[in-house]
């Protein structure tokens, strides 16, 4: 669409279906003809393109404050939802890679690129179904039901050098600091980054008001925590790159990308430090439901983790020659760890006390990993016939000691009480490798068929050595053979497949069959007793996808997917686990697989005239012979646990959202109501009776954003989540919760934006939550920022939770329990930063 725009005048509009080569417009003639000068007219192309399943924004034509980063141009696209911790969503649709002109930056999660590159090096912004290396080889069609997310650099400026550091401290120690620079020239692309922080930022983030601050958040519902259920359990989740604790982040990394020569493309080297401490604390009050009364457990518990991590990751692509190439990917990791925690629990039953439990905990660990993968893909004369393969590995080993000191006291039965005081050594290696190919042939124009043959082969060896104290050498020395324990596992599969594509100018269609052939044989030995099991499998699968454009801007998307699960070697494995003193765990040799069947369906609406977009989705799953837990409960509250098979379980879900955008003058208005709705009936054991339950949520939120420009944005949001969970054969029959969540987001820009005052304030209510945890608490954040030398240093103070009134209460639904929840938190404290950028481009340094 061409359009033009002069003041005071009626604007002129024209729509091409395509532009591929030069067009003559004319002579344009508007309204009264009373167009004095050139300057009051405004030319502009179409911000939005789209093709297939790709749909395109000009980053010219999205509006943000000129020292943006790339994710402030996400945040102004329609259907583009990113909570605070990192979840990006795409109408509905999760987005799992991000890409800097089609390759990673660091990583492909893309967080490093979006809060560290500048939004003004960019040309555009795609959009697209995320494909697989295979895929992506072959120029087959995507088969995820997920996004990726390319940002493609504007030529112009696709030469240059990026440079932020950024310092700050402030009370009770609290610091951070983070440096990158950043080189770039065509296809060459080198990196360096480091970071460090005590203020629960995890990684490398930025935020251009609040710094690391702004993901150091830890009031979960406001920055858009969400409701998520899995496997029967529906959970509260805190948003924000906060996990539950006070942590120490640091990390230091190379990331390099080029093209080397004309038939050597280097997607990514990246060599990557981690080194995080972790201090947590917490306590919760759980209700365990039975058939005839409730168990109730209170528990609290401390702890530290260190661990340190080095990684390195390549991929490169090699062309033979026109139609032939290889794609290689190794990667390596090697981590360290070391924790220590603390814990303490008491077991009531109508206010009368069964158990109580104290343990202190001492681990070291060690994993390291490599994971070799070599693609193979030859295209032929012939469109659309291509020959690719595919070898992959995984070889890992871990290693752990862990010392447990513990008492458990058992009052309402005869049982002895359980102390103990014993050194576990742990061992897991496992060596998977897999080997497909296949081969594609078009029918038509439009249509192609393929025949994948696959083989894979899974190797597992778990051994757990137990010793304790021995009280006159002094050392761990006297073997337990009641809790050690050896599992060796070993599983082929092939796996053949057939797999059709259609590709219509407005429908595309593909589907596959698949044969999964398996044996599994397990070698274990549980107390000295050695077991061995063999199972073989056939198992049939099956999935589908169309997708219909009604026209460039609409589509609808259908996606059927139909397999089995199998258990898994401890589920089957008829042993008997006592390694934990209050639950006991055994396996049924008898499990039978599981069966499921999940559709997914997924419609958006871009509407680039009246500037606004919607969208819907919805999905089902079905589980047949589910393996679900079989539990019983004794008089002193100790656990017994099998499983067994049950068909029937089931979850729908569905939601959507509107992003109407009103312009007049210099301000922008828009208005984003969305909406969420979850079901899920779950069926199980307990106390040899089956039971059911039935979990309702409900979210619907609101959140308004108004920008006056260089003056003033402002971001109310409300955000509520309604939850009832129905139950049968259970001592209660209804459970009910409520969240709610004001959150205000307000920035002003005063002296050309050369200073920024920033201001998050949020409150959040919870009902039904148990005696002694808070219901109800206000947060607020405030920065103030001053920029001088042409903005290319910034001074700013920050105040985090400035009413120290920072909370993390939880409720946790379950199938089976309901848990609150309060863990240790940041509190409030004041910080001084200064930062500095210099951004060169094309020899050019840039005043931003």
């Amino acid at each position: 669409m061409l359009k033009i725009d002069a003041d005071k005048l009626i604007s002129y509009s024209k729509i091409f279906d395509k532009i591929d080569q030069q067009v003559s417009l004319g002579n344009i003639e508007l309204e009264n003809n009373t167009v004095h000068t050139i300057e009051e007219v405004k030319l502009s192309v179409a911000p939005v393109k789209i093709k297939k399943d790709t749909i395109e924004f000009n980053a010219s034509s999205i509006k943000i404050r000129p020292d943006s980063k790339i994710e402030e141009l996400l945040k102004q696209i329609p259907g583009v939802e990113i909570s605070n911790e990192g979840k990006i969503m795409v109408n509905g649709k999760e987005a799992d890679q991000i890409m800097i002109n089609g390759k990673p930056f660091f990583d492909k999660d893309g967080k490093i690129a979006l809060q560290n590159l500048p939004a003004d090096l960019i040309k555009n912004i795609q959009f697209t179904t995320t494909k697989t290396k295979e895929e992506e080889l072959t120029g087959k069609t995507a088969k995820s039901k997920n996004t990726t997310i390319n940002f493609n650099i504007d030529e112009k400026k696709n030469k240059g050098l990026i440079s932020r550091i950024t310092a700050g401290y402030g009370s009770d120690k609290r610091y951070e600091g983070s440096a990158l620079i950043s080189y770039f020239k065509k296809d060459t692309k080198i990196s360096l980054l480091a970071s460090s922080n005590n203020i629960n930022s995890r990684g490398f983030s930025n935020n251009e008001i609040f710094d690391s601050m702004g993901n150091g958040r830890n009031a979960w519902m406001m920055q858009g925590g969400s409701i998520m259920s899995s496997g029967g359990t529906t959970y509260y989740m805190p948003s924000g790159d906060n996990l539950k604790g006070i942590q120490r982040s640091t990390v230091v990394g190379f990331n390099y990308n080029d093209k080397l020569g004309k038939d050597i493309d280097l997607d990514a080297f990246s060599l990557m430090y981690n080194d995080n401490n972790l201090k947590t604390r917490s306590k919760a009050s759980r209700s365990t439901l039975l058939p005839d009364s409730v168990l109730k457990t209170n528990s609290e518990s401390d702890g530290e983790t260190e661990n340190r991590q080095y990684s390195f990751d390549t991929s490169s692509k090699v062309k033979i020659d026109s139609l032939t190439s290889f794609y290689f990917s190794p990667s390596f990791s090697h981590t360290k760890s070391y924790s220590t925690g603390n814990s303490a629990s008491s077991t009531f039953r109508n206010n009368e006390q069964l158990n109580e439990n104290t343990s202190f905990t001492r681990t070291d660990s060690e994993n390291n990993s490599f994971n070799p993968n070599i693609y193979f893909s030859k295209k032929f004369r012939k469109k659309g016939r291509v020959m690719y393969s595919n070898i992959s590995s995984n070889i890992s080993e871990s290693k752990d000691s862990n010392l447990n000191r513990s008492k458990t006291v058992f009052y309402q039965s005869a049982d002895p009480d359980d102390i103990r005081n014993q050194l576990t050594q742990n061992k897991s290696q496992s060596n998977n490798s897999s080997f497909s190919a296949g081969y594609t042939e078009p029918v038509s124009d439009s249509a192609t068929v393929s025949l994948n043959v696959g083989y894979s082969s899974k190797i597992s060896r778990n051994t757990r050595n137990v010793n304790d104290f021995n009280a006159i050498t002094g050392d761990y020395s006297a073997y337990n053979a009641l809790l050690s324990n050896l599992m060796n596992q070993n599983i082929n599969q092939f796996s053949p497949e057939l797999l059709f594509d259609i590709n219509k100018k407005k429908i595309t269609v593909w589907g596959s069959a698949k044969l999964d052939v398996s044996d599994m044989k397990v070698n274990s030995v549980f107390n000295g007793q050695q077991t061995l099991l063999t199972k073989s499998f056939v198992l049939p699968s099956h999935n589908m996808s169309i997708q219909y454009n009604f026209s460039e801007n609409k589509s609808l998307n259908l996606y059927s997917y139909s397999y089995f699960d199998i258990p898994t070697a401890q589920q089957l494995t008829p042993y008997t686990d006592y390694v934990n003193p209050l639950i006991v765990y055994q396996g049924n040799p008898d499990l039978k697989n599981t069966w499921n069947t999940e559709v997914f369906l997924n419609f958006y609406n871009y509407n680039i005239l009246k500037n606004i977009n919607y969208y819907a989705n919805a999905s089902f799953n079905y589980r047949n012979n589910d393996i679900v837990n079989y539990s019983y409960y004794d008089s002193s509250g100790k656990q017994l646990v099998t499983y067994a098979n049950i068909s029937g379980n089931k979850n729908a879900n569905f939601g959507g959202g509107i992003s109407k955008t009103f312009k007049w003058k210099e301000n922008k208005l828009t208005i984003g109501p969305k909406f969420n709705m979850n079901y899920a009936y779950n069926k199980g054991f307990i106390n040899n009776q089956v039971y059911s339950s039935q979990v309702y949520s409900i979210t619907p939120a609101l959140g308004i954003t108004y920008e006056i420009k260089d003056k003033i944005t402002l971001k109310p949001s409300y955000y509520l989540a309604y939850q009832f969970s129905d139950y049968t054969h259970y001592s209660i029959d209804q459970v009910k919760t409520t969240n709610q969540s004001l959150k205000l987001e307000m920035t002003n820009y005063i002296l050309k934006s050369r200073l920024v005052l920033g201001n998050d304030f949020e409150y959040n209510t919870s009902s039904n939550i148990a005696p002694g945890f808070k219901r109800d608490f206000y947060f607020w954040n405030t920065s103030i920022g001053y920029s001088f030398f042409d903005k290319q240093l910034t001074a700013k103070v920050k105040v985090y939770d400035v009413l120290n009134q920072n909370q993390s209460v939880r409720r946790v639904i379950s199938q089976a329990y309901f848990e609150d929840r309060e863990d240790l938190i940041l509190k409030r404290y004041i910080m001084f930063s200064l930062s500095m950028k210099l951004n060169k481009f094309a020899g050019k340094k840039v005043k931003t």
